[in-house]
């Protein structure tokens, strides 16, 4: 039986879904563009919440799609300050895949003390944008094109060769959700992107957890390896025979490789004296 389940809470007066469970450090888990939590994280929540307290929240217009979705990254970042604090935590360490990792490295930035770590799982921190890209993306045709290109990139049947190592592997719900001719959660996630990422830094340094087989649109292994020559002092571990979502299709090395990040990162802001782990970084076994 699971140790997480699902919670209904309200933010801002509107009803919110998350999914808790464990005990210890706080871990933040944010989910891709293609569906909800579950998705993405079941494979490992149970496993990781005999370390951690688990906090995987449904992203509204995305993960939960009858709510209409949050807009720009910032109101991404800002609504899950407000999720953390419904929940009664201060912080939490902060995993984002995909679509996620640009949510989570925009929460860093906005609320820095919100957020004890960072991992960054074959995704980015997205960069800044002129205003005019968002305005563009509001006007109906470059809109129209906008979507025929995600469209074809990352929401249709054939990606999934490209997507996953083994593409048997791939979640029910997510062939679900590419079979649609127009899934939902496509809006969403436009209008996250065209307003860019926050134009302050990134202040963390993280750990860039990779599955080294992903061959999607700028997130292969070598997208891996110029995102961690652009943050000095940035992690890079791959974990060889998984794609997009590794912790899917290696969910004991996934679960290993952030325990063993948050682990060293804890035990070096210890007073000296008192231990710890070495670092973690490179590449790791099936």
């Amino acid at each position: 039986m699971s140790t997480v389940s699902s919670r209904e809470i309200a933010i801002d007066g509107r009803p919110a879904s998350v999914h808790v469970g464990g005990q210890g450090e706080p871990l933040l888990l944010v989910h891709g563009g293609w569906g909800a939590a579950s998705m993405y994280w079941a494979p490992v929540w149970d496993q990781l919440a005999e370390r951690f307290q688990v906090i995987a929240p449904d992203l509204p217009g995305i993960g939960r799609t009858d709510a209409p979705g949050l807009g720009p990254l910032g109101a991404h970042a800002r609504w899950l300050e407000r999720l953390l604090d419904a929940l009664g935590v201060s912080s939490a360490w902060c995993v984002g895949n995909a679509f996620g990792a640009a949510v989570v490295s925009c929460f860093a930035t906005q609320c820095t003390a919100c957020c004890r770590g960072l991992v960054l799982v074959n995704g980015a921190p997205l960069p800044p944008l002129p205003r005019a890209v968002g305005w563009l993306g509001t006007q109906p045709l470059p809109r129209k094109m906008l979507r025929a290109l995600v469209l074809k990139q990352a929401y249709n049947p054939r990606i999934l060769g490209r997507a996953y190592a083994d593409p048997d592997r791939a979640p029910a719900a997510l062939r679900d959700v590419l079979k649609q001719a127009n899934p939902p959660q496509v809006e969403a996630v436009i209008d996250a992107y065209i307003h860019g990422g926050p134009r302050a830094p990134l202040g963390l340094t993280p750990l860039i957890l990779w599955g080294e087989a992903d061959r999607l649109v700028g997130s292969s292994a070598r997208d891996a390896k110029k995102l961690h020559d652009s943050l000095p002092g940035s992690q890079l571990t791959f974990i060889p025979a998984t794609g997009h979502m590794p912790q899917v299709e290696n969910p004991e090395a996934f679960v290993d490789a952030v325990t063993r990040f948050i682990e060293a990162r804890s035990a070096a802001a210890r007073p000296r004296g008192l231990g710890g782990l070495g670092g973690v970084g490179g590449r790791m076994d099936a």
